[in-house]
């Protein structure tokens, strides 16, 4: 993958709790690929999740997200 963040990284710059992160990404709302115990998340997909933040006004839904 390019530009890829931790999931460390990506919850810092979305203003999430790491734990809260790993599990939307356990769950699959946020697309991401697991290298062994390490995430990475596509720089692509954390601004996806930002404009929808950003546009709807919420954080992020409860269940999946549709594009």
């Amino acid at each position: 993958m390019a530009d890829v963040l931790t999931a460390e990284r990506a919850a810092q710059e979305l203003g999430y709790h790491v734990d809260h992160m790993r599990r939307l990404l356990r769950a699959g709302i946020i697309r991401a690929e697991k290298f062994g115990r390490v995430w990475m998340i596509p720089r692509s997909e954390v601004d996806r999740i930002r404009d929808l933040q950003s546009a709807k006004g919420w954080r992020l839904p409860r269940k999946g997200l549709e594009q």
